[in-house]
């Protein structure tokens, strides 16, 4: 083994680092694809659709009040103490 200027390795010693650096590259990219987010997904059987179609609900989705909505949580004024005082009795109401 020869060592020359700044850590330089040459030799069998120098394929071993690259063989262990590119395993410890590969274990890194296996963690990283073991921990990525996993995707929400809703699935709903024909039943399911089936009732939802003759349930007769008037419901209709609303653009205006999603958009008006999104506008609230955006500029943050959709949470108010208000609402959060109100959410904090709700919950103390079902805990006890």
């Amino acid at each position: 083994m020869q060592i020359s200027g700044n850590f330089s390795i040459s030799g069998v010693d120098a394929a071993r680092g690259a063989s262990r650096t590119n395993a410890i590259k590969a274990a890194h990219e296996e963690t990283k694809a073991s921990l990525a987010m996993p995707v929400d997904q809703l699935e709903l059987s024909p039943e399911a659709l089936a009732m939802s179609e003759t349930s007769g609900s008037s419901e209709v989705f609303r653009a205006d009040k999603v958009a008006a909505l999104r506008d609230a949580i955006a500029s943050g004024n959709y949470d108010t103490d208000e609402k959060l005082n109100a959410a904090f009795e709700i919950m103390l109401d079902r805990l006890g």
